[in-house]
């Protein structure tokens, strides 16, 4: 794929780095120069500097022929506009933004713009540890959103085999997580104490 990352800080120049070496063609753009040396010596994409809501940057950058575009600097003002000229303009089909308030994700969601948001990703998973609750996490399959659901195992449970326990309509348990290690799913295994069920669903 050709992707184009908006923002090289630790986040940006991660996410280029990992995808470059999976072999995609990588663009990153951001406005200092000095972020670049994030990347590392090893990073054979290609840089530009300027600003990611500045459309001659980003057809330097290439994203008239791109497939994705990732905009993961610090400002979600910044993210939410160089997401939607990606979108609106050069009509790039897979468009994904990190932002940091989570009052703001509604908006990029109107726009048809995929969010992370790791205030509100975080927030939630502690909440979830202090309670014993069930905690979530999403990723996306092409053009699919999966969600990996983790439930913590009750006292009911305890003792009874997988194939005892029952899932919400059009979910699937892909196993349980025993001491920090996934174990796929045996309708025969039984549970234990302090078990995290792993569910999976389409969103």
């Amino acid at each position: 794929m050709q992707i184009i990352v908006a923002g090289c800080g630790k986040v940006g120049s991660r996410f280029a780095r990992i995808m470059s070496e999976e072999g995609h063609e990588i663009s990153v753009v951001d406005s200092s120069r000095e972020n670049f040396k994030l990347l590392g010596s090893s990073f054979h994409g290609v840089t530009v500097l300027g600003v990611p809501i500045d459309e001659d940057v980003l057809k330097e950058a290439g994203i008239e022929s791109a497939d994705g575009f990732a905009a993961v600097t610090p400002d979600d003002n910044i993210n939410m506009m160089a997401c939607q000229i990606a979108k609106e303009i050069f009509h790039v089909p897979r468009i994904f933004a990190r932002i940091q308030d989570p009052v703001k994700e509604q908006v990029f969601y109107q726009f048809g713009v995929h969010t992370v948001c790791p205030t509100d990703m975080t927030v939630q998973e502690f909440r979830a540890l202090m309670m014993g609750e069930c905690s979530s996490k999403a990723c996306y399959l092409d053009n699919t959103g999966i969600e990996f659901l983790y439930e913590r195992i009750g006292d009911k449970d305890v003792g009874k085999l997988m194939r005892d326990i029952s899932v919400p309509k059009n979910a699937h348990l892909l196993g349980v997580m025993k001491d920090g290690q996934l174990n796929f799913y045996n309708p025969a295994a039984k549970l234990e104490f302090d078990d995290e069920l792993v569910i999976i669903s389409k969103i």
